[in-house]
């Protein structure tokens, strides 16, 4: 491998992300170490032989001393005795090393950040936060390091901290259940499109699939407070009660219902009440991760009926078609709904 070439493919940002790891990991081989060496004694050799150059080490002693303490600063003799070169040169090896590879890591995460961006801050941030991301047709349970569950339904993500046990915030899209554990000192805060739900010990569910852009939060048990993003008033619910709203909602209000219905989802059970056709159409693609295609002109019914867990996609079809007036067609991950 030509390691020259290596070093000025790093240095011109020529080196994907993986390749410039890669290559940071080499520095501390002990390859590495024998070509940095040789790279650097010659250099160095060829100073202290040019007897037409006065050269002061002293400036890079000093930078080498800053970047890796324990070294014993060379003692260059007048007449280059060999002795005095072979101290030199065993201690250039580790010297080469500490110098090229802290510069060569500074000099690389430099070139990758925009201007005006610290670097070490930006890194730090990225390395913050937990994405967990269901595609169609997949449920998750996410168990945090506070002794919290997240419920996570399909076509759904949630995005937590690292540092989570003392910074218990989630960021959420789609829906999802949460069993908070109790921790009065760190409240327990989930942020979906601009609204905000804070508890201390409790269970609820949140959903953003609404087609109003709203999002609708359901109080099992404990109590929670909702608050829109820039407003200081903050909306209470107690168990049983249910709010949907948007961020700038002018009078948020909350009612009764049946917390049951709304996280029948996270034991697998699929139930329509009610529901017209565009969210029944939306519901059967996130559950089954199928696309639905719609010919003809849609009943104007509304969906009605429960199914257990597991309860296969065709048989789904085939009670609603019943009761809807329409045929369908099942090809794998594609369903053709036809009206007449």
């Amino acid at each position: 491998m030509d390691h020259k070439k290596r070093i000025d493919d790093f240095y011109s940002g020529k080196l994907s992300p993986q390749q410039a790891q890669e290559f940071l990991d080499w520095l501390e081989s002990p390859e590495a170490e024998e070509f940095l060496s040789a790279e650097i004694i010659q250099l160095w050799s060829e100073k202290l032989k040019s007897q037409s150059i006065s050269w002061d080490n002293n400036p890079l002693w000093l930078k080498i001393k800053a970047e890796k303490s324990g070294f014993a600063k060379p003692f260059i003799h007048k007449s280059l005795s060999q002795q005095p070169v072979r101290s030199i040169w065993s201690w250039a090896k580790y010297a080469a090393a500490v110098i090229l590879i802290g510069v060569s890591a500074y000099a690389y995460f430099s070139s990758q950040q925009p201007q005006g961006v610290e670097p070490q801050t930006e890194l730090a941030e990225a390395s913050k936060w937990i994405t967990r991301t269901n595609p169609s047709g997949q449920k998750t349970r996410i168990l945090l390091s506070d002794g919290s569950t997240i419920y996570l339904n399909s076509a759904s993500s949630v995005s937590y901290p690292e540092d989570f046990q003392t910074n218990r915030r989630v960021s959420l899209e789609g829906e999802a259940f949460f069993e908070v554990a109790k921790d009065p000192e760190h409240p327990f805060s989930v942020e979906a499109k601009g609204i905000t739900t804070t508890a201390l010990g409790t269970s609820f569910n949140i959903s953003t699939f609404n087609r109003q852009d709203k999002v609708a939060v359901t109080l099992v048990t404990g109590k929670v407070k909702l608050q829109q993003l820039g407003a200081s008033q903050e909306l209470l619910l107690n168990p049983g009660e249910e709010s949907l709203l948007a961020v700038d909602e002018s009078n948020p209000q909350k009612y009764k219902v049946d917390t049951r219905d709304r996280i029948l989802w996270k034991d697998g059970v699929l139930k329509f009440q009610n529901t017209n056709f565009p969210d029944m159409i939306d519901i059967l693609q996130r559950w089954y991760g199928v696309n639905v295609k719609v010919t003809g002109k849609p009943s104007q019914d509304s969906a009605t009926g429960t199914f257990g867990n597991n309860e296969s996609l065709r048989n789904v079809l085939h009670v609603l078609s019943e009761s809807m007036g329409f045929s369908y067609q099942l090809n794998e991950k594609e369903v053709i709904i036809h009206f007449n």
